[in-house]
């Protein structure tokens, strides 16, 4: 009788030959690079709000809706194709989503009016969303012992082609206008249209993709096995756990949405203030959205870079702390942001300063939310992206919606005060995680 993997005993140790070592890093590191590339397309509608702005006559609202649909889109799929992908051990969503939401923001600049933009946002946002869980499952699977410093690279890939999507994509589009036109009269819609050029590169990371991520399974064979062994109380114990970093995460992620909106906003009052006006021209749009790339860009330098140092130096018996700590020091720079108006001559460094540290305090504990509950999910570990991510992230559309009503009936800086405190509870919230089951829980892979 012939006995199948999961009927044998693991052997204690396994050397894999160097030519095995050498394909999972390649196809790994392939994995990490389009997911910087994915997460620059996730952006480029973000970046280019104050030009859509002016082009389409767009109001607080509809920029506020734009971003919602954008993140229950890619949010509520994340669940559905993490248990596909668990289910079936596939990972063809993963490519079959960033091909989709490739075409879509390179048909942005085919956008007419408010409507169809936001179908093309819902598109191009669920594309993003089926990406991730089975991508991040993958390099958390071939990351083995150092899972941790895994889910670090690849939440730093994602934010450094944020930041390039954030930064890049209203200079493309303004060079590409100014090209069309003149440089006193650029023609914006001939700008937008160049986007259609990004579908080029796209297409080539989804082919690239396929290769990294469609052999490789996501789990160790003997990861469901682990898990029932550990008996019924061990394992309420880890979903409650599971739990409270997923109601910390939604918070995080409704304090990401809010600011990304309320950024947009910075830089636009701060450009109409400079200029000495009350509305924005096109000129003027381009000059914000770049402002705005900037903002949005720092604020994922915080995110990216303080996440993957922690990757490489948190250590399992002060996870509970940096859980706690880092959203109540963010709330206290969050709830600072209004005084960067009124230093004459230095606002905008101010503003960049803030928003680095703003994405400190709320996003630098998602990488490591994800691996811990890979950890403490180990035959889940789609699932547990999923809800890390997507699960977490298809309620943020909560905080910009908010945010964008404390700021029409109140003012942006009770906006950001408001947005201080929501993050200050996901931090308090964590006070619940039991500290000693992250330390023991054991990394199976």
């Amino acid at each position: 009788m012939t006995t199948t993997p999961a009927d044998q005993p693991e052997p204690a140790t396994v050397v894999p030959p160097a030519g095995v070592v050498g394909r999972v890093r390649a196809r790994s590191a392939t994995a990490v690079g389009t997911h910087a590339i994915c997460d620059y397309f996730s952006f480029v509608l973000i970046s280019l709000l104050p030009v859509f702005t002016t082009h389409l006559g767009l109001t607080t609202a509809n920029k506020a809706v734009l971003i919602g649909v954008g993140t229950v889109c890619s949010g509520v799929i994340q669940p559905v194709v993490a248990w596909v992908s668990d289910k079936f051990d596939t990972r063809v969503l993963a490519t079959g989503g960033l091909f989709l939401a490739v075409v879509s923001v390179a048909c942005y600049g085919l956008a007419a009016r408010f409507e169809h933009l936001i179908i093309l946002q819902a598109l191009a946002t669920t594309g993003v969303g089926a990406f991730h869980p089975p991508a991040a499952a993958v390099v958390g699977r071939m990351s083995g012992a150092r899972r941790s410093v895994g889910m670090a690279i690849f939440f730093l890939a994602g934010m450094l082609g944020g930041m390039a999507g954030n930064v890049t994509a209203p200079r493309y589009v303004s060079w590409m206008a100014e090209r069309a036109g003149t440089a006193a009269t650029p023609d914006i819609g001939a700008g937008l249209d160049a986007l259609a050029w990004l579908a080029i590169p796209g297409v080539l990371a989804c082919v690239f993709l396929a290769w990294a991520i469609h052999k490789t399974p996501h789990r160790h064979h003997a990861a469901r096995d682990h898990h029932t062994s550990l008996g019924p109380v061990e394992r309420r114990r880890r979903w409650s756990a599971v739990g409270v970093l997923y109601g910390a995460n939604v918070i995080r992620f409704n304090v990401n949405l809010a600011l990304v909106y309320l950024f947009n906003e910075w830089a636009e009052a701060h450009t109409r203030a400079q200029a000495g006006v009350d509305t924005l021209a096109d000129t003027l749009g381009t000059q914000a959205s770049q402002l705005n790339g900037f903002m949005q860009a720092s604020m994922q330098l915080g995110m990216g870079g303080m996440g993957l140092l922690l990757g490489f130096t948190l250590a399992r018996r002060f996870e509970k702390h940096a859980f706690v700590g880092f959203p109540l020091a963010g709330a206290v720079v969050i709830a600072l942001m209004p005084i960067a108006e009124g230093v004459p001559g230095a606002g905008v460094p101010i503003a960049l300063g803030l928003a680095v540290l703003s994405g400190v305090g709320f996003g630098c504990m998602i990488p490591v939310s994800m691996a811990v509950a890979q950890r403490l999910l180990p035959h889940r570990t789609s699932l547990a992206s999923g809800m890390m991510l997507g699960g977490a992230w298809a309620f943020g559309f909560v905080g910009p919606l908010v945010v964008e009503r404390v700021h029409t009936d109140v003012s942006l800086d009770a906006a950001f005060y408001t947005t201080g405190v929501a993050l200050a509870t996901a931090g308090l919230l964590c006070l619940a995680l039991p500290g000693r089951l992250l330390t023991d829980a054991v990394d199976h892979h």
